[in-house]
């Protein structure tokens, strides 16, 4: 596509990577973040107008999953490119309901024909079937994530030319429709594929009669929405604001005259401050324009506006509204941020939260090669935590050690190789499973009193139930605002009554509720010595000193006199530590670790030997299909702790022919005769017992 709107020279069409730019991205041949491009076509179709495209590149592995969530806020309709041979996996599952999620029309692109008849020499009517299996269980996929009208209005097919076939690698494609104006049939591109002299000539003319940026840019145009048709029904998914309000009508229509509203998507940290990524959904950006940053509650001036063309950054003085806009000089900027032109009043309300697939599982020590770079490891740290929010770092306030969490192994590579980009070397410990921790059960109200029983506390705590659970973790609470809305949604949503949603103070990133049924009203400075406190508690459960996580705690009574400010953290500290773990000790604590949802796709010959190695990692099979005669599928759950191993074993017992692919299931209960041993292992290396 950027030799068609002529950045790039054909001949290095399909090998140059412009987009991925990265040293790491070229070395390992793979996709790591998103990246931007506007690219302008004088005549791409034969309707004669020009077109500009705004194209993100995003990575295809479940490690950077958060970057394609993040980069979909952006964008309108995407082209999901799904492989001819190992058809739809369960990543290409993630990038559609990611995409619905979000408002985003998918097209479909079936990618590398060209093996289908050299190395598994399947026959013309086999491929057929094969494309019938990929492209209806894509609809099916349409059918179960989209709702109404768009659950039939984005199912694909050939004939409608939303789905397109070819060989990227060999830079050739097609739909329907340019096949037929081609003067080649299906069997003409066989024929070249069949040859015994097979060789780059055999099938390079192919590029030509079906240039694969003709098939792309014709889906692109003729069956993704352009921004003024999308908004009219993303705004209602994005943002939770009044349709009928000014900014509202603005966003819904797309006006270049409306109050600029940015959403920004993506923050990188570079030498002279941050950039800012966002989509303008209404108005026009100018640089030196004030803005004012809704989550932070700040006004701030744009210093530089750019679009962006890969790697580089084109200055401009104005962007209108529809176009992907990069941002410098903000320096209170995030990811998620919503900016709004800083005279408006009325209606300011954020963009909603991107929802993320997964959750970090995996987390390393991580410690500078020389003790003097700490301080300069942490800024760096800080840098990449604004630039990549599924990323989590933290100090064990017990040991001292370094915590560096993420998606996966690769994830905390590349941060680790990031980190030492930017000038500090870093010793990571092996990559282990992030556990946490909660109860089986629900406490009696159970009390906690000082000496002189003057102060005191009683409090109840019970493991949330799964209706609540899975509202909180599909809904940031704490985004909702007005209070009134956010006590309606609760209602509607959970398992909680009136009284404790009325008496709700917070639902930390663990997904702990804290209720205060006291009857007593704090003033702002205990309440928050009290929300701190919760904080420091939650970090460090019973068991192991691992997070707690999916409990309510609830305050029934609270008695504070006479306590002084300045004792007042460590009094009230004894008191919330002593009820909170004699709690969890009566509600039964549980130790909890991630499960992967593992889709194994191998040889039917080989499913006996996978079977075999499952039961020594502790896998359930949730399902086995051997329906497709070249390729069976196994579905699993696996143990995040056991996934590194199991990959080595499972490639050795399949002599490399099996494929796997992970994706976060859940946090659920180590089983009972593997529980003990971990809980202690945890507690050795963190220096809590001899």
């Amino acid at each position: 596509m950027l030799s068609e709107a002529g950045l790039l020279s054909p001949e290095l069409a399909g090998e140059a990577r412009v987009l991925d730019y990265l040293e790491e991205e070229q070395r390992r041949g793979i996709t790591m973040k998103s990246s931007n491009i506007s690219l302008y076509y004088e005549k791409p179709t034969e309707k004669e107008e020009p077109f500009l495209v705004n194209l993100v590149d995003t990575p295809g592995h479940l490690d950077f999953s958060g970057k394609v969530t993040r980069a979909l806020r952006l964008i309108d309709g995407v082209v999901v490119v799904v492989d001819a041979v190992e058809e739809i996996i369960a990543q290409s599952e993630t990038v559609i309901k990611q995409s619905i999620e979000e408002g985003v029309k998918p097209v479909l692109y079936i990618n590398k024909i060209d093996r289908l008849i050299r190395e598994l020499k399947l026959t013309e009517s086999q491929i057929r079937k094969k494309y019938s299996r990929i492209i209806n269980a894509f609809n099916t996929l349409i059918k179960r994530f989209a709702e109404p009208p768009f659950d039939k209005e984005w199912q694909v097919s050939p004939a409608d030319g939303n789905v397109a076939f070819g060989s990227a690698l060999h830079k050739w494609g097609f739909t329907v429709k340019i096949l037929q104006n081609s003067g080649l049939n299906f069997r003409d591109i066989m024929n070249r594929y069949e040859k015994e002299s097979y060789s780059e000539e055999t099938y390079s003319d192919l590029s030509v009669y079906l240039p694969i940026d003709k098939a792309i840019l014709e889906m692109a145009i003729n069956h993704l929405p352009n921004p003024i048709i999308s908004q009219n029904y993303r705004i209602k998914k994005l943002w939770k604001g009044s349709i009928d309000s000014d900014i509202g009508k603005a966003m819904i229509n797309c006006d270049p005259n409306g109050s600029l509203v940015i959403c920004i998507s993506k923050v990188q940290s570079e030498k002279y401050g941050l950039v800012a990524t966002g989509r303008i959904f209404s108005g026009r950006c100018h640089k030196k324009s004030e803005v004012y940053l809704v989550r932070e509650n700040n006004y701030e001036k744009i210093q530089r506006l750019s679009i962006y063309m890969g790697q580089r950054r084109e200055q401009v003085d104005q962007i209108p509204v529809g176009n992907i806009v990069a941002l410098e000089g903000l320096k209170e900027i995030k990811s998620g941020e919503s900016i709004f032109e800083s005279n408006v009043s009325d209606n300011i309300i954020p963009f909603g939260d991107v929802k993320y697939v997964t959750t970090p599982v995996i987390t390393v020590s991580i410690e500078p090669e020389y003790l003097r770079d700490i301080d300069e490891m942490k800024k760096i740290i800080e840098n990449l935590l604004i630039e990549d929010p599924n990323l989590r770092f933290e100090i064990n306030e017990e040991n001292g050690e370094f915590l560096l969490s993420g998606m996966g192994p690769l994830h905390l590579e590349v941060t680790a190789y990031e980190i030492e980009k930017r000038g500090v070397n870093v010793d990571i410990s092996e990559p282990r499973a992030v556990f946490k921790e909660s109860c089986r059960y629900e406490s009696s109200i159970i009390k906690a009193s000082d000496p002189s029983e003057s102060n005191y506390i009683k409090i109840k705590v019970e493991r949330l139930k799964e209706k609540t659970l899975k509202y909180l973790q599909s809904t940031n609470i704490n985004s909702i605002k007005p209070r009134s809305q956010l006590e309606e949604l609760l209602e509607n949503n959970t398992d909680l009554d009136e009284n404790e949603i009325h008496n709700l103070l917070k639902c930390d990133e663990d997904f702990n509720l804290l209720i205060n049924e006291a009857g007593v009203k704090l003033d702002e400075f205990f309440e928050s010595l009290i929300l701190e406190i919760i904080d420091k508690i939650h970090l460090n459960g019973p068991l192991c000193g691992e997070k707690l996580t999916e409990l309510k705690v609830n305050m029934k009574e609270l008695a504070i006199n006479n306590i002084d400010e300045e004792t007042a953290f460590t009094q009230l500290s004894v008191l919330f530590y002593e009820a909170i773990k004699k709690a969890l000790n009566e509600a039964e604590p549980v130790l909890l670790e991630p499960l992967y949802h593992t889709f194994i796709q191998l040889p039917p010959d080989y499913v006996k030997k996978a079977l075999s190695i499952l039961s020594k990692y502790s896998a359930k099979i949730k399902e086995i299909d051997q329906e497709n005669e070249y390729q069976a599928t196994i579905d699993i759950l696996l143990p995040v702790r056991y996934s590194v191993q199991f990959a080595e074993d499972l490639r050795s017992t399949t002599s490399g022919r099996g494929f796997w692919q992970n994706e976060f299931y859940a946090f659920l209960e180590v089983p009972e005769n593997e529980a003990e041993k971990l809980i202690n292992d945890l507690r050795f290396r963190k220096g809590l017992t001899w």
